[in-house]
């Protein structure tokens, strides 16, 4: 698994910057829908989770990035 040249370029840093990203966006998107229908309660429980584990990846403080 280490061999593959995709396998390599998938590093942490970018695996937390891809869960903020993710994250942030369904965080916002379903407190909008929670705010407007009373609806988004899924997208704010897939959101906040993936914000969160984000975070604390970058915030970790690995050396290897």
């Amino acid at each position: 698994m280490n061999g593959n040249p995709a396998f390599r370029a998938l590093t942490e840093f970018r695996m937390a910057v891809t869960a903020v990203l993710a994250g942030s966006v369904f965080t916002t998107a379903g407190a909008a829908v929670y705010a407007l229908h009373h609806d988004g309660f899924s997208g704010l429980a897939i959101g906040l989770p993936l914000l969160t584990t984000g975070l604390v990846m970058l915030g970790s403080g690995t050396v290897k990035r």
